[in-house]
């Protein structure tokens, strides 16, 4: 038996793998949620989803009645993710992370944000 003292496991709630939204590969954790709005005021949500096995990053677009919108995949960089989102003129209105006591969510949070800042998304007052 192989084991570390200090390793703190990274829990996923419910719908850990993309296979159960009917993507491709069963190997992506959920990570992030965002609250979304349109240019003409529709509401929705972007699931950030993330393969460690291929370390990359897909997002899920879903409608506010949790209809899936958009499926995008295979993205290296969160800048593309972000340069998908901005392409589509959305609105981010709230961050959630997947798990809050993850660790790996947290970071995830915090490079989603770096990546919108550089791509020109700015925090509302």
């Amino acid at each position: 038996m192989l084991f570390a003292s200090d390793v703190v496991l990274t829990e996923f709630r419910g719908e850990t793998s993309i296979e159960e939204s009917a993507m491709r590969d069963p190997d992506y954790a959920l990570l992030l949620v965002c609250d979304t709005e349109s240019a003409i005021g529709e509401t929705g949500m972007i699931e950030l989803w993330h393969s460690i096995a291929r370390d990359d990053y897909a997002i899920v677009i879903k409608g506010h009645d949790g209809r899936e919108m958009l499926r995008d995949a295979f993205n290296s960089d969160l800048k593309d993710v972000v340069r998908t989102i901005s392409d589509l003129g959305l609105v981010l209105t709230q961050l959630h992370i997947a798990q809050a006591s993850s660790p790996y969510c947290a970071l995830a949070r915090d490079l989603f944000l770096e990546a919108l800042e550089h791509s020109g998304y700015r925090q509302a007052s």
